[in-house]
């Protein structure tokens, strides 16, 4: 079930676990100001009642640069100060070699499938 729409994602509650999907196909200088703006918001809310268990579903994602992965280290970093989890999954192939270039493939948590991440917390 779907709580939240934002511009460039949405948000979805599914058992304990608040899901993110994004709707834009790019993380990157375009759109970075809409993009954290949003993000930023996310976190605020998200976290207000404490630690947060949170999966980034990453899949419509085929334009990143090093802005974009700023973006999910900020809010990665963001969860994991509140006391939360963030797990990503479903990368494709761009993102993935962004995350590792940006040398955080040890730092985030990445699962495969939406499921995978589901049941891992």
């Amino acid at each position: 079930m779907a709580i939240a729409t934002a511009h460039c994602f949405y948000v979805e509650r599914v058992r304990d676990v608040t899901v993110v999907c994004f709707t834009v196909n790019g993380l990157d200088e375009d759109n970075y100001e809409a993009v954290s703006e949003e993000l930023l918001e996310f976190v605020t809310l998200v976290t207000a009642n404490g630690p947060a268990q949170v999966v980034v579903e990453l899949s419509p994602i085929r334009r990143i640069d090093e802005l974009g992965v700023a973006m999910l280290h900020a809010l990665h970093d963001s969860i994991a100060e509140a006391g939360g989890t963030t797990i990503f999954c479903r990368l494709s192939p761009v993102v993935s070699s962004a995350i590792r270039e940006a040398g955080l493939l040890s730092t985030f948590d990445i699962r495969n499938t939406r499921g995978d991440a589901m049941w891992s917390f």
